[in-house]
């Protein structure tokens, strides 16, 4: 009888052992696929936790490459720019001046796109002008509060308004959509080389 259950455990640890390596396989070339835009959604995670704290409530959050704001937080209800607007957006120059003049960091951006959104079609559509002029207004004001930003990262930065994909899609939010490099993409593939061998 010790026999066999010593016999079942050795069978059941090669089994396991067996799965452990498959699953390793798979999940080496998956992590170091990732790892590179994990590494840098940690840093800004930081970045914002350090300007605007860590509540997970608040109307700043990083998420899917695009740092988000509430558009309340910036703009009253007649479409105003409101004072401490102004505050938040020293906030964001801060982080942006930190993530830019970070060499690692730079190097996988190519824009960063100050983006509001509107329902509706064409490009004389007045509400997609309107739209424009603040994504447009915010990334002035982006300029004033944070100077250094325009002079020394100014051609990392665009501004515009994009249509909404569906009528019922919450446009009250400002995006700072972050658009990788292709060294992004190229640090990754080589990651995985190894695992072609």
């Amino acid at each position: 009888m010790l026999s066999l259950t010593l016999i079942g455990i050795l069978l059941l640890s090669g089994v396991l052992y067996y799965r452990a390596v498959k699953i390793q396989r798979f999940l080496e070339p998956a992590l170091a696929i990732v790892q590179p835009r994990n590494e840098f959604t940690q840093k800004i995670n930081h970045l914002l936790a350090e300007e605007f704290g860590e509540d997970k409530n608040t109307e700043v959050k990083f998420s899917a490459g695009s740092i988000i704001i509430g558009e309340s937080l910036l703009f009253d209800r007649s479409g105003n720019m409101k004072k401490s607007a102004y505050a938040i957006l020293q906030r964001l120059g801060r982080i942006f001046i930190s993530v830019l003049n970070d060499r690692n960091m730079r190097y996988y951006i190519d824009i960063i796109l100050v983006s509001t959104k509107f329902h509706g079609t064409g490009l004389d559509n007045p509400v997609r002008l309107r739209a424009q002029r603040k994504a447009e207004s915010i990334l002035y004001s982006l300029y004033r509060t944070a100077p250094q930003l325009e002079k020394e990262h100014g051609k990392y930065f665009a501004a515009t308004a994009i249509s909404a994909s569906s009528e019922k899609k919450d446009i009250s939010r400002i995006e700072f959509m972050i658009i990788p490099t292709e060294l992004l993409h190229i640090e990754a593939l080589q990651r995985l080389g190894k695992y072609a061998d």
